[in-house]
Order: C-alpha cells, then structure tokens, then sequence
C-alpha cells in the first residue's frame, strides 16, 4: 500500500475535544501540536521530541528504527501526524491498514511549512492554526525580501566531519540557503546527502563554511585549523534543531545566517 503526502485515513470521523488522542512521530510535529495549543492531547511523541521541555516527559513510540506498534495500540489514538520522508512508508501504511486516523505530511519547501500547519489545523480541528500559518507566511515573505538583491555566495555545507557529510540536490539545506543567496558548491551532486572529500572542498574555495550541528564549536574549528593556510573561509554554526526542523522557529535561525554572511 502506498501513502501519499498528506493523506488523511479516517478524515470524517467526529471526534470530541474531550476524546481527543494525538500521536506525534517526529520531533517538528510535536512541537507543532504545542504551537496550536493542543498538547492538552498528546499522549506519545516520538524520540527527541525536547522542544518545548515539557514534550521531553512523554512516552516514546517512535525512534530511528521504526514505530513501536504496541506502544501505538495502547496508547488509544484519536489522531496519529506521520512524517512522510522520515517514518518508514510501510510503517505509515501499517497505520493506516490498522484503522487509525493518520496525517502523513511531507515538507520540501519552505512554503510547505505554512500549508502544513494549515493542514494539520484541519485535522486536529485547532482553530488557530490559521493565524500561525500566515503569519509564517507574512514572516517568511519579508524574509525573502530583504535578501533577494544580495550578491550570491557559494558556502560549504555539512553536519559531520568524520565522515565529511554534506549535502547535494534536493536536500533540505538548499532551501535554507536559498534564502540568504547562497550557493553550495556541491548543489549539483545528484545524491542529498552524501560523503565528500576535504580535498573537493579546499579546491573550491567556498566563501564561507556551515556547520549545522550541536558539537562544541572549538572542535568544529580545531578541525579547519591546519587548511587555514588553504581555505580560511568564516565558519559559522547553525542548530540542527532549529535549521532541520519544519516550524516557525526556523525562520530566526535562516535570518542569523543571512546577517551572518554579508558580502
């Protein structure tokens, strides 16, 4: 069985407030349930579901390896948000074959946010879910506008160095990128996140290096420090759970980068 991006299993089903069960299974998911004011509801999340704290202290029924279906069962759900692109899709259609209510949601785009927040309010039938979406909308149009002009940059973007894993075509970073005119030199490598060589960065002279992750920073420089004499591009940090994660909160974290790499 396929599942297709935003695919609602049971969408006419009446449910009451005071019935409602919500099961996130992705971290960004969950803390939109917060944003809309319906964690009141929310019985499971899914691992590293931290934000905001008090997600922290529900029960786990999602990890990297997959869902936990008895945990699922158990846990009565009203309503499951699946994340297409990050749940396994015979998972999601597990869920679905098994009856439940699912929205499986996939975001390529940063429009996409707004559009699944909207969407999401729908489900839950959260009714200010239609006044965070614009005014994503509002803020992420601004954004745009204030750096469409700039002179482009190309940048080197990457999470780990040991393996040196960036990012190619189609991966989530081009669109954080896009926004502050930023171009990143391996943009036209068909896989979205793959391996690369030192050597391949050193030759292409970036104008400035992303580190997108949550190590110590003097280590992050410690292992730039002897190419300096190469390659002594500005390094600047980003948070992954802000960057890689599909909620407003992104917005803030795109515009430090913006200011960060002014021609």
């Amino acid at each position: 069985m396929s599942v297709s991006c935003n695919t609602f299993a049971q969408s006419t089903m009446q449910i009451s407030d005071d019935e409602k069960r919500i099961i996130t299974l992705a971290p960004h998911l969950t803390e939109l349930v917060f944003l809309l004011n319906e964690d009141s509801h929310l019985v499971a999340v899914s691992d590293y579901s931290d934000y905001p704290v008090a997600a922290s202290q529900l029960p786990s029924v999602a990890s990297y390896t997959g869902l936990d279906f008895s945990a699922i069962i158990k846990a009565r759900p009203t309503h499951i948000l699946a994340w297409e692109g990050g749940n396994k899709p015979q998972d999601i259609a597990k869920l679905l074959s098994l009856g439940f209510n699912v929205l499986s949601q996939r975001t390529t785009t940063l429009n996409d946010i707004s559009r699944n927040i909207t969407e999401l309010g729908n489900f839950l039938d959260a009714s200010i879910a239609s006044v965070v979406s614009r005014q994503f909308d509002r803020h992420l149009k601004q954004l745009k506008s204030t750096y469409h002009s700039r002179k482009p940059q190309s940048v080197f973007y990457y999470s780990w160095a040991m393996p040196l894993m960036s990012i190619g075509s189609g991966a989530w970073g081009n669109e954080v990128l896009k926004i502050c005119q930023l171009t990143h030199i391996f943009a036209d490598v068909p896989i979205e996140y793959p391996q690369v060589a030192l050597a391949r960065v050193l030759r292409a002279q970036p104008d400035y290096i992303i580190n997108v992750s949550k190590e110590p920073i003097d280590t992050v420089q410690a292992f730039w420090t002897p190419h300096q004499s190469v390659l002594n591009a500005p390094l600047i940090q980003l948070n992954p759970d802000l960057i890689h994660r599909y909620t407003p909160r992104i917005l803030p974290e795109i515009a430090r980068l913006c200011a960060a790499t002014v021609p």
